[in-house]
């Protein structure tokens, strides 16, 4: 009589197995808890407990913070402290990281390195301070590629053309 009675047949079979489940699903809700314990007769202790074991609880008293305005308190107190030790010992300044006129400071320059390593060499080492201006005085220069491996002397503070000469001549 129907051409799709297997159609049918899979509409019925669905019809009755989703019946099933939603009957199935209706009894468990009304199941009792796994704890045991029903949430009605605990008493505010009890909850505290049970809460604890899934969620951080707080006292309603009890102050809590975010993350801004921690972050906040903590540089104000950093702010507060080395204010302290300042006002404590005036005498004491930290030293920059600059070489003193009588200084010698020698760098080896390795193959292979660009404009920009030889700059970071040379902050590190305290004989220049900008590493703009270097990259600069030397493109003006046009040392780009004629930085000289080896080793370089430098001695008290010299300005960057200064730099720049005593890193593209033979030494």
């Amino acid at each position: 009589m129907f051409k799709n009675r297997s159609y049918v047949f899979g509409i019925g079979t669905g019809i009755i197995v989703g019946a099933l489940l939603l009957q199935i699903m209706s009894v468990r809700a009304s199941a009792p808890s796994q704890t045991g314990i029903a949430l009605d007769e605990m008493d505010p202790q009890k909850l505290k407990v049970e809460a604890t074991k899934y969620y951080q609880v707080f006292d309603k008293n009890t102050k809590v913070f975010t993350q801004t305005e921690f972050d906040g308190a903590v540089l104000k107190k950093v702010k507060e402290e080395t204010d302290k030790l300042a006002a404590a010992k005036p005498q004491e300044q930290p030293k920059a990281n600059t070489p003193e006129l009588t200084q010698k400071i020698i760098i080896y320059v390795q193959p292979n390195l660009d404009a920009t390593a030889v700059s970071e060499l040379l902050v590190k080492s305290g004989i220049i301070t900008d590493r703009k201006a270097f990259i600069t005085e030397l493109e003006k220069q046009g040392g780009n590629t004629k930085i000289q491996i080896g080793y370089h002397v430098f001695e008290g503070f010299t300005d960057i053309p200064k730099v720049v000469t005593n890193l593209i001549t033979v030494q």
